[in-house]
């Protein structure tokens, strides 16, 4: 029964309960009573954490609970009126500036009126901001993650998974919660997981492993997933289960098996020796062809020295290669010997490649070698029975050429023998006789000149502008003897190259002379000068003579043939191999009736960049 206000009743009332306030007047402890839902006392506390500024005491306490509570509240008011204390729960406010807060609300009946309820609170807005900013990011994170995250029960059904379950197998969280993930693991690897996960479960222990998974279109994705037992009390056990798509990951660790057995059924065919060293000159790797070419079991070169095997008077130019090879440059491949086990020697032709580390340093060599023993005998033999048939060649050519004036020597010689010729005659055959003799000199020192020349002694800068006009002035009296016109289709002063002067200018006289022989009747050479783009340079000289018909232009160069009259055909074969020996070339071409064009290239002197 309420006291009505003004009341004998009603002032005991407040003093009592004045008098049991005080005891919570410093308290840190927001405390408050209501009486009639109005606020009997509010502590300082209280007042601060409902920012009370004016005084609130005998104001509703609907003022400061949103309207959302107010049956809540009403309940618990009357839960004390009823002497039952309910238990404390969490509740939104509103203080007197507006702000909503979150509160722990503990109230209790006030032992001295059954209408007044006692009421402690604990502001827990910060804690609540702080789980809700966490859950926030939580559900963040699991809503936009990749990898499947999935709590599985005892009964391994789904109970929550996060949304990247649909990306990665098509199948929504709404179709899929409820459901086993063990129906649509691969029938090969099914009873495998399910073995698993239930020894998980029953032994508590963590679990990864790695299956085949339908997705909702019917193909199969690879997963790895990672079960984590949890197991709370007053609850079911489960697992929380995260799943990664590793399909690709899969696919790369076949296709690197397939290169790896693609690479080993090579290496264990080859019929090449392949060896992997390390920069101590150590085998790390050799292959099984060293039993078949060298008759070496590759396992016993483990760890041994690389050079134990290699001929000793080829240490040094394996040592220099393996140098290069350090400095990562390329260097061409190498001939070198190594021993079989049975004392032979075996003849290799081998390329190598450096390893490199990660920073790019050079961790150990890779030798690719080819056994060329039977190529360097067929090469060998080829080569014994070219110069066989050339010797063959030779001295038939020799023999011809030599015989002509050896005939008419002797019969000079026999006319000699006659006591009445007279010493005109004498004189004449003596000159004739001197002429044949020189005529076998010479064909004896082109013979030499092409069987045996004479070591190049190289200059470093020769003008060859200048050595063709010296040329052309030697053999200017002989042209004009042939109403031969030499034209120098060029300015340029200067153009150094590195060459053999001497034998360079006798390219230039057989060259010019051949020209010149070739136009009895007259005619024009016209020598030109050309800067290649590679650094060259060509010289072409063209006459406009008979031509050399498209047959006989096959065998230009070749010893002892010639389209002259007189002559042994050495000139174009000895200025070939002069050219070749400078690392140039030289090219004929010639239309019958026309005339015929000379291009000899050089090298020009890398110094000398520009024409002058």
């Amino acid at each position: 029964m309420k006291i009505p206000d003004g009341h004998p009743a009603a002032d005991v009332l407040v003093s009592q309960i004045n008098r049991y306030a005080k005891k919570f007047e410093h308290s840190e402890t927001p405390f408050l009573i209501q009486e009639d839902r109005k606020w009997m006392y509010v502590n300082p506390a209280a007042k601060k954490i409902l920012e009370a500024e004016e005084d609130i005491i005998g104001k509703p306490i609907w003022d400061n609970l949103p309207s959302e509570i107010h049956g809540l509240v009403e309940e618990r008011i009357q839960s004390c009126k009823n002497g039952v204390a309910p238990m404390p729960c969490e509740q939104t406010w509103i203080t007197q500036k507006g702000n909503r807060i979150i509160l722990e609300v503990i109230g209790f009946p006030l032992m001295f009126s059954s209408d007044a309820t006692q009421i402690i609170l604990r502001d827990i807005t910060k804690q609540k901001l702080e789980k809700k900013e966490t859950l926030d990011h939580l559900n963040l994170i699991t809503e936009n993650m990749i990898d499947i995250i999935g709590l599985v029960n005892d009964r391994g059904v789904f109970t929550y998974l996060t949304p990247s379950y649909e990306w990665v197998t098509g199948y929504s969280q709404k179709e899929a919660i409820g459901t086993s993930p063990f129906n649509l693991v691969h029938a090969e690897d099914r009873s495998y997981v399910i073995s698993e996960f239930m020894r998980m479960i029953s032994e508590q222990t963590p679990l990864t492993v790695e299956y085949r998974y339908q997705k909702k279109n019917g193909s199969y994705i690879w997963l790895e997933s990672q079960g984590t037992p949890v197991n709370e009390k007053n609850s079911p056990r489960y697992a929380v289960v995260a799943s990664r798509d590793i399909t690709k990951r899969k696919e790369a660790e076949y296709a690197l098996r397939k290169s790896e057995h693609t690479h080993r059924l090579i290496l264990e065919h080859t019929n090449d020796l392949i060896c992997l060293i390390d920069m101590e000159g150590k085998y790390l790797f050799a292959s099984l062809s060293y039993q078949d070419i060298l008759g070496i079991n590759p396992q016993t070169l483990l760890g041994q020295d690389a050079f134990r095997f290699i001929h000793n008077e080829d240490h040094a130019s394996v040592q220099k290669y393996i140098g290069l090879l350090a400095a990562s440059e390329n260097p061409q491949p190498l001939v070198y010997r190594k021993i079989h086990v049975s004392g032979k020697e075996v003849i290799l032709e081998g390329k190598g490649m450096p390893m490199l580390s990660e920073n790019g340093k050079v961790d150990g060599l890779v030798f690719i070698s080819r056994d060329i023993t039977e190529k360097k005998k067929a090469e060998e033999f080829i080569h014994n029975s070219e110069k066989l048939a050339v010797l063959g060649e030779l001295a038939a050519g020799v023999a011809h050429e030599i015989r002509n004036p050896l005939t008419s020597i002797k019969g000079l010689f026999s006319l000699l023998k006659q006591n009445e010729i007279d010493k005109e005659k004498q004189h004449f055959y003596h000159e004739v006789i001197y002429e044949e003799l020189n005529r076998i000199e010479h064909i004896v020192n082109e013979f030499m000149a092409l069987a045996k020349p004479d070591a190049l002694q190289m200059e470093k800068e020769v003008n060859l502008v200048q050595l063709l006009q010296d040329t052309v002035m030697l053999l200017a009296t002989e042209a004009n003897l042939y109403n031969v016109e030499i034209r120098l289709l060029f300015k340029e002063k200067a153009m150094f190259v590195a060459c053999e002067k001497n034998q360079i200018k006798q390219v230039f006289i057989n060259i010019i002379k051949n020209a010149i022989e070739a136009m009895s009747n007259g005619g024009v050479l016209t020598i030109g000068i050309e800067e290649e783009r590679n650094g060259a340079v060509k010289l072409i000289f063209a006459d406009t003579g008979v031509g050399i018909e498209e047959e006989r232009l096959k065998t230009i160069g070749v010893p002892f043939f010639t389209n002259k009259e007189k002559g042994i055909g050495l000139g174009l074969t000895v200025s070939n191999k002069i050219i070749t020996d400078h690392q140039g070339s030289l090219k004929v071409d010639s239309i019958p009736g026309q005339g015929t064009t000379v291009a000899v290239t050089l090298k020009k002197n890398v110094n000398n960049n520009k024409l002058v």
